[in-house]
């Protein structure tokens, strides 16, 4: 799998200076009380039953916030032996295989039934790669939860694959090592709902939950020729597991990296400028991702780019969208120069732009 010409530090410990964000005193406050507690928790290490505890109010009657009763089973199983962990600090990485790929859609989840396969499941077949997705239809807007749940990612657990709080397969395992790596993130829905700009509360917690499910519910299937670039052989991997405990109106999220996802956070990523993304459309945020994790001087035939992103309606229409795009992204300074050239009859058109 080509690599980010971008890259040059790893996520585990990288990040941009524009995405850095001073923390609150609550937020230290919290981790120095979990701290505290945890060091008591040492001399009798006691295992938890579950990663998000039950509660039957907003407030555990023990008198810790949800967070900090998820962050405390977390050490619990740690201090088990479970596992190890490693603290992250993400900036705007993301898979550059998903960057590449038409799973998410600039398209409503209603008008992709017309492609789905008899199985339910949905074909792609680009120049980066090949194969299907399995599960509910994806758009945009999950694909904004998933990015935005990327850069919530706090830390690296290392262990038996059977040992992780929500278990993994052992396929994706280094040769030669038995433990395997997963990302994972201890959150409240509402901190979601902020990483991705959109107001909290009431239905939009809801859809974004329901997000949440279906990037959980959704599985890759790589064909040989695609894997052999990847992970060595024909398989179906999820992107993440998660496990929640809602109460009023928001929801304990606690969500894993699987480790083949865990493994391109670390090696195989394209940076993602977040906030220019947000002020895109859905199409224009398909194009500006796909864009992203290519050369800084690139071409590409606009029939190729529009089947890439999978765009569902007429050309003429993708046409304009594309144009409207580039001008935002000259705009705000992303693009230096862009051209389209040909007839788009006899000759095909074609794309070329020089990012900064």
């Amino acid at each position: 799998m080509p690599r980010d010409s971008s890259k040059n530090r790893s996520p585990v410990n990288a990040s941009s200076d524009a995405d850095i964000v001073p923390a609150s005193a609550d937020t230290i406050l919290l981790v120095e009380r979990v701290a505290k507690i945890a060091a008591r928790r040492r001399a009798t290490p006691k295992l938890p039953e579950e990663i998000v505890p039950v509660q039957e109010s907003s407030r555990p009657r023990n008198h810790l916030s949800p967070i900090e009763n998820a962050q405390l089973a977390l050490f619990d199983l740690e201090n088990s032996g479970r596992f190890s962990t490693h603290p992250i600090r993400p900036s705007t990485e993301h898979p550059t295989f998903l960057t590449r790929v038409p799973i998410f859609l600039p398209a409503r989840r209603s008008n992709q039934r017309a492609l789905l396969e008899d199985d339910n499941s949905m074909r792609f077949n680009t120049s980066w790669g090949a194969g299907k997705k399995h599960g509910p239809p994806l758009t945009v807007y999950d694909e904004d939860t998933l990015m935005a749940i990327g850069r919530l990612r706090s830390k690296r657990l290392a262990g038996r694959p059977h040992n992780m709080p929500l278990p993994v397969t052992d396929l994706f395992k280094v040769p030669g090592h038995d433990d395997v790596n997963v990302h994972i993130v201890q959150c409240l829905l509402t901190d979601l709902q902020h990483e991705c700009g959109t107001e909290r509360g009431g239905n939009n917690n809801k859809l974004r939950l329901e997000s949440v499910k279906r990037l959980a519910a959704t599985t890759i299937e790589l064909d040989t020729k695609t894997a052999d670039k990847i992970v060595s052989r024909g398989t179906t991997f999820k992107l993440l597991d998660v496990a929640w405990q809602e109460y009023v109106d928001n929801a304990v999220l606690y969500i894993q990296f699987t480790p083949i996802m865990a493994s391109w956070y670390e090696r195989e990523y394209t940076y993602i400028d977040w906030n220019l993304r947000r002020k895109l459309t859905d199409t224009g945020k398909a194009i500006h991702r796909f864009l992203a994790s290519q050369p800084k001087t690139y071409e590409i035939r606009c029939e190729l780019l529009m089947s890439t992103i999978q765009y569902l309606r007429d050309y003429k229409k993708f046409m304009l969208d594309l144009k409207t795009t580039l001008r935002d992204l000259e705009r705000e300074g992303w693009i230096r120069k862009w051209e389209i050239t040909g007839t788009g009859r006899r000759i095909p058109h074609k794309l070329s732009i020089a990012r900064l």
